[in-house]
């Protein structure tokens, strides 16, 4: 779970969010975790903009390394089954220079 309080940036308040997120206790699961885990670290996973959702403007959104946020309904409702969202998302990350090789432990 990601809880992210508001703040101010550049003297502009923004609102906050929490998000939950899923993967797989598999193999290909847990590697994907420790990316997305190394993504927040970098502060890649988040970003101060405007929700396609809700278009409400200053407030924490997702800054484009996708998420499964449920745990059923397939790519429609951002959930399982997926068959290539594990390449999809290891992708994204190492486009923004995030890999298995280059995580600290």
């Amino acid at each position: 779970m990601y809880r992210l309080p508001g703040g101010n940036k550049n003297g502009q308040h923004y609102s906050g969010t929490s998000r939950v997120a899923y993967v797989p206790a598999n193999k290909e699961g847990i590697e994907v975790l420790n990316l997305l885990v190394e993504s927040f670290k970098r502060k890649l996973t988040f970003a101060v903009g405007t929700s396609q959702t809700t278009g409400q403007q200053n407030c924490v959104v997702w800054a484009g390394v996708h998420h499964k946020t449920n745990t059923r309904g397939g790519t429609s409702m951002h959930g399982y089954p997926d068959e290539t969202y594990f390449d999809r998302v290891k992708d994204e990350l190492k486009s923004r220079g995030v890999t298995l090789d280059n995580i600290e432990e």
